[in-house]
């Protein structure tokens, strides 16, 4: 039970949040920690009236509690877990059609800069990489059919730094989808979404 006097998650410090994020008791069983459900199916009572969560493939109370655990501390609106990066990544830039064009990070992760170069360039996604730290070289390198910008800050493996803000507000203005990598910073030391000057614009 929440005391009256206790603030919003959302108004908490980040480190009560890794310790009270707001379903961290079990509803089903009263657990102080969410159980890991290994069912891959679940049982439908009524046909007519399905279940929150039917295969595990598509939803999974455990990934749930997580991907609402990771949103809160990351201040988004909803959050998706993955296997690895690298499949988060190639579901976001599979948000991308062909024939359109990103501008990325030029010193990007290995794999995302393979992603980008011997996969999704045969399905007609184009690449363009240049060094984000001089905005002006960000700038330059939109054309027409560009629709997103992918920054790694600070980048793998030279650690440079992207100033997420300058980066965000323009490429809101061009109406250009941001993403953005933040594997070395996490939450704890960088907020991209609050960068990026709204939710889930980050």
């Amino acid at each position: 039970m929440t005391h009256p006097n206790d603030r919003h998650a959302g108004d908490r410090e980040f480190a009560t949040k890794l310790i009270h994020f707001g379903s961290e008791i079990d509803e089903a069983t009263g657990a102080s920690s969410v159980p890991i459900y290994q069912a891959s199916t679940f049982h439908h009572f009524d046909l007519e009236q399905p279940p929150k969560h039917d295969y595990s493939r598509s939803g999974n109370p455990t990934r749930e509690a997580l991907e609402s655990y990771i949103a809160l501390l990351e201040g988004g609106t909803r959050g998706f877990a993955f296997s690895s990066g690298m499949s988060a990544i190639s579901t976001a830039f599979l948000l991308l059609s062909a024939g359109d064009h990103v501008i990325v990070t030029e010193d990007v992760y290995g794999g995302t800069y393979r992603l980008l170069t011997t996969v999704l360039n045969r399905l007609a996604i184009e690449s363009t990489f240049v060094d984000m730290t001089d905005f002006e070289q960000v700038v330059a390198a939109r054309r027409p059919n560009t629709k997103a910008i992918f920054m790694e800050t600070p980048s793998n493996p030279t650690l440079k730094i992207t100033d997420i803000k300058r980066i965000a507000d323009w490429a809101r203005e061009q109406a250009l989808l941001t993403m953005l990598d933040n594997t070395f910073m996490t939450p704890y030391h960088q907020r991209p979404i609050e960068l990026g000057g709204r939710p889930g614009a980050a």
